[in-house]
């Protein structure tokens, strides 16, 4: 099982991450310092609008505050997530049809796979 980790630890490692302070943190977004050691720290209850703006400049995706328990190798999901959120709706018109049939043929490939393992048992 994951380890779960709070929001604050995530902001904490994603700043350092990006070698910034927590003082540059609060300028950028526009709040006072102690706002920022409030949530690293998990004390601090901050509104919808802050947080908005935290995870924006620090690039978290929701996915890793929502949904903690995730294991660390979800990021290519998320990448592939943030791909598409940039794409047009002409765009995902195109892919959509195309990731489906990509996902089936995996899929089944795997299940021949499996189905020659246990022939082979």
């Amino acid at each position: 099982m994951a380890t779960i980790i709070g929001m604050g630890d995530i902001v904490r490692e994603k700043r350092k991450s990006l070698l910034m302070s927590q003082t540059q943190l609060a300028e950028k977004i526009g709040v006072c310092k102690r706002t920022i050691i409030d949530i690293e720290t998990n004390i601090g209850n901050p509104k919808f609008d802050v947080l908005f703006r935290l995870f924006r400049e620090l690039n978290i995706p929701l996915d890793q505050i929502f949904y903690p328990d995730v294991p660390e190798n979800f990021d290519d999901k998320s990448m592939l997530m943030q791909e598409l959120m940039g794409c047009s709706e002409k765009e995902i018109a195109v892919i959509l049809p195309l990731v489906i049939n990509m996902k089936q043929t995996l899929r089944d490939k795997n299940k021949k796979k499996k189905q020659r393992k246990a022939e082979w048992k």
